[in-house]
């Protein structure tokens, strides 16, 4: 799993700097809510001294894998924020292979670069319900298909359009009723809600229920519902999971900023389309100022959960192309290894430029 791809994808102008926090307090709920989940007093160490503490988890019960992690950066709050959504949008051609923002509502024009992969496109035009490279319901396979002039020189491009066509119509549905748009996987014989999945991940979410229960009730109910300080953002990303393949996702994400809690920025990413492994995914990111020796300092910290084939032993015979002889301890392994790398670079590149400071 790629964290970068559950962060904050677009530039945020920057906020005005926040009140620090009573010096330490910052770091105080930090270190109570990391010992609550199950880090260690010397993972609480590791992070005071300025390492990033990182933790995966599988709760087989509820068919999720849980990531957790946290770092301290010698940084202000505002600049953790805007260098979070710089770097996740941009476009590396390694990792991030494509990014576009959607509208309210979103145009032709804001997926203009979504495509598919050649590989992928000629696998749609044989693939079997629930055993294609790229996660379509049944129904949705035979309209593409039908659409599709197979035998024409440009049905790569005709497949793109109809998909790029797709993710603006489905989008539009989101924005104008919410959850109950979401996609069901209805492609074999153990069809898939994304909402049933999504209320799944939130019921088992505690980090939503004691620390931003109204952000929580807003995903729930968006768009019949207001939230002050909260500002809705939508967009699409194409990135590159090295041997596991290539994801196009569409992500609904939500930046607020809670009116009685002037030091905190939380940041909520939603899931509500993923092309391969992902029935739901949720991932909320918070940036806390504190202040140590006079100077600014921001606590972040990550948790995301999931549910999909990821969990699954051998691709769990729902997509048969899945993550294969991918186990849950590789699968875990590798989401602790991926968030170490995000947040140590945060910290890094703005621990540098605020090291004169």
């Amino acid at each position: 799993m790629k964290i970068r791809q559950l962060a904050l994808p677009f530039a945020i102008a920057a906020l005005a700097a926040a009140p620090l926090a009573a010096t330490g307090e910052a770091r105080r709920e930090v270190e109570s809510y990391l010992s609550k989940v199950g880090f260690s007093a010397e993972d609480l160490s590791a992070l005071a001294s300025g390492q990033v503490v990182s933790e995966s988890q599988t709760e087989k019960a509820a068919g999720e894998m849980v990531a957790i992690a946290a770092v301290r950066i010698r940084a202000p709050r505002d600049r953790v924020l805007a260098y979070f959504g710089e770097m996740i949008k941009y476009v590396d051609g390694k990792v991030t292979l494509g990014f576009g923002p959607l509208g309210t509502p979103p145009t032709p024009a804001d997926v203009a670069r979504l495509a598919f992969d050649r590989g992928e496109i000629d696998d749609l035009r044989s693939c079997q319900p629930g055993d294609c490279a790229v996660r379509i319901g049944g129904a949705g396979l035979q309209a593409l298909r039908s659409a599709i002039d197979w035998n024409a020189a440009d049905y790569a491009e005709q497949v793109n359009a109809f998909a790029r066509d797709a993710v603006v119509r489905y989008v539009t549905a989101y924005q104008q009723r919410g959850d109950d748009a979401l996609v069901t996987y209805d492609d074999s014989d153990q069809p898939v809600s994304s909402k049933e999945e999504w209320r799944g991940i939130v019921a088992n979410s505690p980090y939503f229920h004691q620390y931003a229960p109204e952000l929580e009730d807003y995903l729930k109910r968006y768009p019949a519902v207001q939230l002050p300080g909260a500002r809705d953002l939508f967009y699409w990303i194409k990135e590159n999971y090295s041997a596991l393949g290539i994801v196009i996702s569409v992500v609904h994400s939500v930046v607020y900023q809670p009116p009685s809690q002037s030091d905190r920025v939380i940041v909520a990413q939603k899931y509500i389309y993923a092309s391969r492994y992902y029935d739901a995914s949720l991932a909320v990111t918070t940036m806390v100022a504190d202040e140590e020796n006079g100077k600014p300092v921001t606590y972040l910290v990550y948790v995301n959960r999931s549910r999909g084939e990821l969990l699954e032993e051998g691709g769990g015979g729902r997509l048969k192309r899945g993550l294969g002889g991918l186990r849950r301890t590789v699968a875990k392994d590798l989401v602790r290894r991926s968030a170490e790398q995000t947040l140590g670079t945060i910290q890094s590149v703005l621990e540098q430029a605020y090291a004169d400071r």
